[in-house]
Order: C-alpha cells, then structure tokens, then sequence
C-alpha cells in the first residue's frame, strides 16, 4: 500500500495543506508543536474514523481535540492512495452536524461510503488496534499494548495455516457455540419435560399402591368374614339344620303336651262315678289338662320364637354372605383394574427413562457441535504454536537486522511477554536498556504487522519514536526500514534521521512542516 498524497483541509492546527509522498522514505521535518503529532492523527482518522465520546469524556476525546476552531464545519481532508493494484481518493468530514465519507476508486469510477464497509473491504479488515500497535507508532508509544495480544490471539485462530486468515475461525467457534447452546437449551427443555412426566408418573404410581394397598386390605378382612361366616364351608347347611331341629322340637313339645291334656281328659271322662271324690279327681285331671295345655302352648311360643330367631340368623347370615361376595367380586375386579393401571404407569415410567437417555436429535447436534469444537480448538493449539513460533523467528530476525547480530533470539508466550537470549543466558527485558527495549518492541511492531497486515503491508508511520536511539541504533533501524521495501514516514523534530540518510547515501523525501 502507498500514500501518495494527503490534503488537510482542517484538522487541528492544520488548514489547507497538501502533502506529496513518495515510495520509500519520507521525512516530515518540524520543530516541536509544528503539528507532526496532528499528521499522525490525521491519517489515522481518515482510516478509521474519529469516535466522538458523550459526556465528560468527550471534553478531551480526539475528535474535540482536533476540531478546529476556524470553520468546524470543514473538519477533515482528503487522501489518495493505491492498494491492490487500484488508486482510491478518500474523502471525509468529521463535523458531527454534517458528517461525509466518501471512498471513490479513481481507477473504477465506483463510489462508496466508507462508513459502509467499503473501505474496510479495501484496507484488507485490518483493525484500528491493529494499525495503533504495529504499523502506526506515536510518539512515547513504541511499547505495544494488551490489544496486540488480542488481536494476534484472534488472528491465531483465524489462521489456515497457509497464512490466509481469510477465514474467521474465532467467529465460527463463537458461531459453534451459539448454535449449540440453541440445541442444548431444546435439549434441557426435553429433559425438564420428560422429569416432570415423571415426577407426574411417580406421583400416580404412589397413588395406585395406596389404592392397590386398601383394597389388599380389604380383600384379606372379606376373605377373614368369608372364614368366620364359613362362606363355602357349609354354613348355609348348618344353620338350616338348626332352624330344623327348632322346628323338630316345636313340634314334639306340641304332641307332647297335646298327648297329655288329652290323656287328662280322657281319664277324666272314663273314671267311674262311685263317690263325690271321684268327681274332685275329674276335676283335678280336667284343671292338670288345662294346665298341661298352658304348659305346651307357652313352651310351643318359645320354640316358635327360637325358629324365628334362626331364621333371622339366617337371612342376617345370607345377606352378610352377599356383601362378602359381592365385595370379594368388585375388590378382584378393582384389583385387577389397578393392577393393570399400575403396570401401564410402570412402563410410561420406563419409556420416559428410556426417552431421558436416548440420544435425541438435539443431543446428537450438540456431540457433533462440541465435536467440532474440540477439533477446531486442537487445530487452533496447533496453529497457534505454528504462528506464535513464526512471530517469534521473525521479531528476532528483524531485531538481529536492526543490532548488527548484536541480540538473535527472542523468546516470548502467548501474551507476548518476552525474554532475550544473549547466547550466553536468558535475560529479562526490565534488565535492558530502554534503548534496546525500544529496539525490541519495533522488532515486534514490524514483525506483527508484516503477519496481520496481510500481503500488502501498510505504509510505517513513525512519530517522533527514535528520541531513546543512539546513532547506532537509529543507523540499524534506518537501514532495515530502507531494505524493507515499503513506504515509509517518519515525523521528527531533529535532523538526525536526514544526517545519516545523507551520510549513507540511503534515498529519502524531505517535507517541512
């Protein structure tokens, strides 16, 4: 990618200026508060945009810090550079009234806005915390941030493994996830379901023991009257037998007594008639008949009584016999009717704990999702290692560059934090000077951003980051920027970096601000 001009119209304290650049390196020479800084956040603004903060915050944002103070509503510039082989003109104005972004491809003829993803399209989705930690370095920044890490964390795993993060494998994970915590929740709804099925079940079951219980009960207390009633043991027979004998001895006791009052009488009627003392004796037998007669009569009513008495026994006896049967029938009857609900609710109850294990369609999208899953995370391990390691040979390769052979090797985990290995030991940064730190951190800038900036590299912007270098160091990164083949813009307020430019013949832009 190529910067080959920029215009300000109004940004900081910036109007109405226009910037020629060329391949190579580019100087922007001027002193202190000569707007160098207001450069750097211009070309960073018309790549990404300047996000206006609310409230309190908004009182030092970005967009408050370089709104003009002149003509606010011509706030912003316009820039024309090539990428991919094609000349785009970006124009925009950041005033919040009125706001304008136009992408135009001067080699097409199309027109978009560049808040619309076209330009995103363009720079290849390279992010803004991208660009802020490697290509782009302000002033007092050359220290990389946390969103570095992110971003390399994230480019790792999007990464194909051929170098083409074309692919957002972080997106599709989270994408996996998703659509299996959707297939997990139908899943927990189905179990929750078929427990309640179950519980409801369980409950019944419960129920039809409790029935099932009773009427054990009461079939035992029918079956203990059918004993003590002898139902089936010839109870109706033996009580008829008694109501028999009663009437047996009824009707003894009548011709008994019959017998007697007529023997009396006829006793009487046949004694001769000799005497007054006969006819006493006639009298006497006539009131023995009588009595006789009383007698039977009164011991006649008792056996009718006791007849009567077993008769009712008997039909007291029959009718408990009949609601001994007739309970013992219903009671089976119910038995066998609950029996048959209670194992129907059995097997609704092993059908729902059949269901509860199964491997239901959802649970069969989750294994597969979760599946996928840990492929992509065994993929993703892998190339992590893969990139981290090529991350790694390439930060020391540049630093290597940059020291003269002086520092080779590099050794950092997966949050970037990094060790440097002398040959000798293994030293920690906090141990170095801050201008071999400094030397480090740009290998690690150049070296993310050659991996995150895709094949077309963005142009090195640096503001005023070499204050810490020796001549030494600064001739090294000079160099190295020079054989990197790419555009170059460097922002300082010394003339160190055109001296030794000059002094070595290395071929540069001089702009004055």
């Amino acid at each position: 990618m190529k910067i080959s001009r920029m215009t300000i119209r109004n940004f900081g304290k910036i109007h109405n200026r226009t910037f020629e650049l060329s391949d190579g390196i580019n100087v922007l020479y001027g002193e202190n508060e000569s707007g160098k800084t207001t450069i750097h956040t211009f070309l960073r603004s018309m790549f990404f945009g300047i996000t206006r903060q609310r409230g309190r915050a908004a009182r030092n944002d970005a967009y408050t810090t370089y709104e003009p103070w002149e003509n606010p509503a011509d706030y912003g510039g316009i820039l024309w550079f090539d990428r991919g082989g094609e000349s785009f003109r970006l124009t925009r104005n950041f005033y919040k009234e009125r706001p304008y972004h136009e992408l135009f491809s001067e080699t097409t003829g199309a027109i978009a806005d560049a808040e619309k993803g076209a330009l995103e399209n363009v720079l290849g989705d390279v992010s803004e915390a991208v660009y802020d930690n490697t290509v782009s370095v302000g002033q007092l920044k050359s220290v990389t941030g946390q969103d570095l890490v992110r971003e390399l964390q994230n480019y790792m795993a999007s990464y194909e493994g051929t170098g083409d993060s074309s692919i957002d494998l972080a997106r599709a994970v989270q994408l996996l996830k998703m659509t299996r915590k959707g297939y997990q929740s139908q899943e927990d709804r189905r179990l929750r379901e078929i427990e309640a099925e179950q519980q409801k079940i369980s409950g019944s079951l419960s129920q039809v023991e409790k029935e099932l219980q009773q009427l054990r009960d009461r079939q035992a207390s029918a079956e203990e009257k059918s004993r003590s009633l002898r139902i089936g043991s010839g109870g109706e027979e033996i009580l008829d037998e008694r109501i028999r004998e009663a009437r047996r001895q009824q009707s003894t006791n009548l011709f008994l007594f019959l017998g007697l009052f007529a023997a009396c009488l006829l006793a009487a009627f046949f004694l001769p008639e000799f005497t007054g003392l006969m006819i006493f004796v006639r009298i006497g037998l006539g009131v023995l008949g009588i009595a006789l007669l009383m007698a039977g009569a009164y011991r006649n009513s008792r056996f009718s009584r006791e007849v009567r008495k077993r008769q009712k026994m008997k039909a007291r006896w029959l009718s408990r016999q009949e609601k001994v049967l007739w309970n013992r029938k219903t009671g089976g009857e119910l038995m066998d009717e609950r029996l048959t609900a209670y194992e129907s609710l059995q097997e609704e109850y092993r059908e729902c704990e059949d269901q509860k294990y199964a491997r239901s369609e959802d649970r069969v999208e989750i294994d597969a999702l979760t599946l996928a899953l840990d492929t992509i995370g065994e993929l993703s391990g892998q190339i992590t290692n893969q990139v981290g390691a090529a991350l790694r040979r390439r930060t020391s390769q540049i630093l290597s560059e940059i020291t003269g052979g002086k520092y080779n090797e590099i050794l950092m985990d997966q949050n970037l934090h990094m060790t440097v290995n002398t040959g000798e030991r293994i030293v920690p940064l906090e141990r170095l000077s801050r201008g071999t730190l400094e030397q480090i951190y740009f290998a690690l800038r150049m070296a993310a951003g050659e991996l995150l900036c895709g094949k077309e590299p963005f142009p090195v912007i640096l503001d005023d980051v070499f204050g810490m270098y020796d001549e030494e160091r600064l001739l090294g990164v000079l160099r190295w920027l020079y054989e990197a083949d790419r555009q170059i813009i460097i922002s300082t307020c010394s003339k160190r970096e055109m001296e030794i430019l000059d002094r070595e013949g290395i071929p540069y832009q001089g702009l004055l601000l």
